[in-house]
């Protein structure tokens, strides 16, 4: 948690429209706050998913401090998940209640405390290709389709075999989500604000299935398991109950928590997107034209947090890039950036030693993170060497076997 002391002038009002037809608590709400000198936005939430629920990053004012959500549980979730990467505070007002002006009046004027809330973000790999990565603030729920039998679901974390749970599904919950739909399939309940990963089998078929609780920073993979020799079974996959994804045996879903940029470190995306930015300093110079009030050392740490890395322009100079999930193509940027920096490779038992271009090691280990290679437990990356922990001899010469054909092909 954490106390603020500012007092919150600017907000942004997602109304459910099916909750305040009329606008008229919102138009209550949003006098108050002008009223009183603040300023306010208001959005008109229709749709029944997270694309809809709320406005688009760049229609969203700029000094926005909090988002009141005027709705039900849905309606915050769904708010939650489409303003992921805004890092702004977000308050749930129930219209069933009563007093949430005066609540209103004590978050303007007085202290008040910031309780952060984990989150997770998930994508399916379909025949080596990915799908859309999305995120959640409840659960990620992997269910069965079709015919009403039971499912195989093969569970690795960090790359590691846990079990194989013959169910109707699985349930990858986070604490705030741990008194859903985690809670009814027979889950703990954990402080919403601890941060941990909980996995929970749907009527599994075996007396010893039990919930799993991991770490935070722990990856969970999900294999959909053969059970007959049709290989017909399908399931679904949703992030708390909507933006379903189907999948087949033999297809895989990947979860693990979700990164939370801060304001800034969204700019500084935008700004590596927009600009060829060279340097650390002209990134910080493009950062205080921006407003934004930073020390060298403010955008070394957000560069390291943001996995920022380096790629080579057509002019010979280098500029700052984002080795991103989400809807990138890995057999292109992943393997482009691998090939550009590496130098040579060794194994020794089943450590794997890389030698890469001087500055580059770090780039080329986050490309080896996201290529996913489960026989790799960790690497530790230096100036322009790498060395990675395999899990076995016969491994590591698969591991050397697979990168040198990327090199060479």
């Amino acid at each position: 948690m954490e106390n603020w002391t500012n007092n919150m002038k600017h907000f942004l009002i997602i109304t459910n429209a099916f909750k305040d037809k009329n606008l008229k608590l919102t138009n209550e709400i949003k006098g108050y706050i002008e009223k009183k000198g603040g300023s306010c936005q208001c959005f008109t939430s229709t749709g029944d998913d997270a694309k809809h629920a709320a406005p688009e990053a760049d229609a969203i004012a700029q000094e926005t401090e909090c988002v009141l959500v005027l709705g039900g549980d849905g309606t915050l979730i769904r708010a939650a998940s489409k303003l992921v990467e805004q890092n702004m505070a977000l308050i749930g007002v129930n219209l069933g209640t009563l007093g949430y002006l005066c609540e209103l009046e004590e978050l303007m004027e007085e202290h008040y405390t910031v309780e952060k809330r984990m989150m997770l973000c998930g994508y399916g790999i379909k025949q080596s290709e990915k799908t859309e990565r999305k995120v959640a603030l409840n659960d990620i729920v992997i269910h069965r389709t079709g015919a009403l039998s039971v499912v195989n679901l093969i569970v690795f974390v960090n790359g590691e075999y846990l079990n194989t749970f013959r169910a109707d599904g699985i349930i990858i919950s986070t604490p705030t989500g741990s008194t859903g739909y985690n809670m009814s399939a027979g889950g703990p309940i954990v402080d919403p604000k601890a941060s941990m990963i909980i996995i929970t089998p749907i009527n599994a078929h075996n007396l010893n299935s039990r919930s799993i609780v991991i770490g935070a920073e722990d990856e969970v993979m999900i294999e959909i398991g053969e059970r007959r020799s049709q290989k017909d079974e399908t399931v679904e996959v949703s992030f708390d109950g909507d933006n379903a994804v189907g999948l087949e045996v033999g297809d895989k879903f990947l979860i693990r928590k979700a990164e939370m940029k801060t304001k800034r470190q969204t700019k500084m995306l935008e700004l590596i997107k927009k600009h060829d930015i060279e340097t650390q300093e002209e990134l910080s110079d493009y950062l205080q034209k921006e407003g934004y009030q930073v020390t060298q050392a403010t955008v070394s740490r957000d560069i390291r947090e943001l996995k920022l890395t380096k790629v080579a322009m057509s002019n010979g100079r280098q500029k700052y890039a984002a080795l991103t999930e989400a809807n990138e193509d890995l057999s292109e940027k992943y393997t482009r950036v691998f090939r550009d920096a590496f130098v040579s490779m060794d194994m020794a038992q089943n450590i794997l030693v890389i030698k890469t271009v001087s500055g580059m090691a770090m780039a080329v280990a986050a490309a080896i993170d996201a290529m996913h290679l489960h026989e790799i437990v960790g690497c530790i990356a230096g100036d322009d060497t790498i060395m990675c922990a395999v899990r076995s001899v016969d491994d590591t010469i698969a591991v050397m076997s697979r990168l040198r054909k990327l090199v060479e092909d």
